[in-house]
C-alpha cells in the first residue's frame, strides 16, 4: 500500500469515527444520542479518530520533509556543478567545454589558435582546481 493510499483511508476513517461518535438512535418515540446511553463508545470512537489523524499527520510532514530534502539535493547539486565553474578562467572553460564536446587536445589547440603545450596547461590547471586525480593523464590524446 502506498504511503498516499494510507494517508487517504487514515483521513477517511477518522472522519468515519468521528461521525459514528454523534450517532443517535430511535426508540419509536423520542431520539436518543449515542452519547447520552452509552457515553464511552463515542469517547472511545473519538479517540480513535484523534489518533489517526495523528498518524496521518506525521506521515504527511514525513513527506513533506523528503520533498523538501529532495529539493534541496537537486539545488545544491546544480549550484555545486556552476560554482566550479567560478573557480575556472574563461579559458579554462572552454577548454572544458570542447573536452566534453570529445575534441582532442590537437583539435581544442587548432579551435583555440593556442599550442598543444598551452591546452595542456589548461587541462593541468583544470585537474588542481577541481581536485581530479588519475592514474595516467590524458595530456597524449
Amino acid at each position: 500500500m502506498t504511503a498516499k493510499r494510507k494517508q487517504e483511508l487514515l483521513l477517511a476513517m477518522s472522519i468515519f469515527l468521528a461521525l459514528c461518535s454523534i450517532g443517535f438512535s430511535f426508540d419509536g418515540k423520542t431520539f436518543f444520542w449515542f452519547w447520552q446511553k452509552h457515553p464511552t463508545i463515542p469517547i472511545l470512537l473519538l479517540l480513535f479518530a484523534f489518533f489517526a489523524v495523528r498518524y496521518w499527520l506525521k506521515l504527511e510532514i514525513e513527506k513533506q520533509r523528503q520533498q523538501i530534502q529532495a529539493e534541496y539535493l537537486k539545488k545544491k547539486a546544480h549550484q555545486d556543478q556552476n560554482d566550479f565553474k567560478k573557480l575556472l578562467s574563461p579559458r579554462e572553460i572552454e577548454v572544458l567545454e570542447l573536452i566534453n564536446e570529445g575534441l582532442s587536445n590537437k583539435d581544442i589547440a587548432g579551435k583555440l589558435y593556442v599550442s598543444l603545450s598551452t591546452v595542456k596547461t589548461h587541462i593541468n590547471n583544470i585537474y588542481k582546481i577541481l581536485e581530479v586525480k588519475t592514474g595516467e593523464k590524458q595530456s597524449k590524446r
